[in-house]
């Protein structure tokens, strides 16, 4: 249902009210009114775990809103999903689990009355969910990926696609710190070649290794920034590889799930 903040005559009717029904009981009787399990349900469904690779003209014609379910919907990840897995690449993620949350990282343009202290830059490695929250000091760069603001509450988050959010992703602070600490741990990785290493960062980003087009691209991006067509002096430029990850960062395919 689209309208999830309207169940009444203005919202949307349900596209299959029977599945609905369904996983209703299924929820009650079978999951024991287990979000987690149902969720898990959900998730482990052929329905879910389809391609988003769009089908032929006629299918898509047919069906040109996906209300079928035929094939997953390309989607971007959340704010707090984004970057998490940019601590996460650059080996800089925090596991811990529960304790205070970590003050948010103020901008010089941040201030105003009931300014908190300064949070650091990388919000001490940890996940998303345990950055403090207030209300008049919201992280940018979460905003613009869409995090909802803390003034009401949210049924359904918004999902833009913006310049500000590929702006972000060249320009801000903390994706360039991390993009860093990934470059530095490259540097003692034990590849053996570029294309190897390029092979495996690509890996750790997107979950799959690069078609044979997108290794020649890196691979040409790589040695343009080293300035050198020398393997083993590609290998060793930090800085090189530093704009590699950056690059690699601001892939679509990085905040995109297919």
């Amino acid at each position: 249902v689209p309208t999830v903040d309207n169940f009444g005559v203005l919202g949307a009717e349900p596209s299959h009210p029977e599945l609905l029904d369904h996983l209703a009981i299924k929820f009650v009787q079978d999951d024991k009114w287990s979000t987690k399990a149902m969720i898990k349900r959900i998730v482990m469904s052929k329905a879910y775990q389809r391609s988003s690779d769009k089908q032929s003209v006629t299918v898509e014609a047919r069906d040109p809103q996906n209300l079928l379910l035929r094939r997953q919907n390309l989607r971007r990840v959340t704010a707090e999903v984004l970057r998490d897995s940019i601590l996460a690449t650059s080996g800089s993620l925090n596991n811990k689990m529960y304790g205070p949350p970590v003050p948010v990282y103020l901008t010089q343009y941040m201030g105003g009355r009931g300014k908190p202290g300064q949070g650091p830059l990388d919000g001490n490695g940890r996940r998303s969910i345990y950055i403090s929250v207030r209300r008049n000091f919201l992280s940018p760069m979460m905003l613009t990926f869409d995090t909802p603001t803390p003034f009401s509450t949210v049924g359904k988050r918004n999902v833009t696609n913006v310049p500000a959010q590929s702006l972000t992703l060249m320009n801000d602070p903390f994706v360039h710190d991390q993009a860093a600490k990934w470059a530095k741990r490259l540097m003692s990785d034990g590849s053996a070649s570029s294309a190897q290493r390029i092979n495996s960062v690509f890996e750790s980003a997107m979950g799959r290794l690069p078609s044979e087009r997108e290794r020649t691209a890196l691979l040409d991006f790589v040695v343009q920034q080293a300035g050198s067509t020398d393997d083993a002096q590609v290998l060793k430029n930090e800085q090189a590889w530093r704009e590699f990850c950056h690059a690699v960062y601001n892939l679509k395919g990085f905040a995109y799930v297919r």
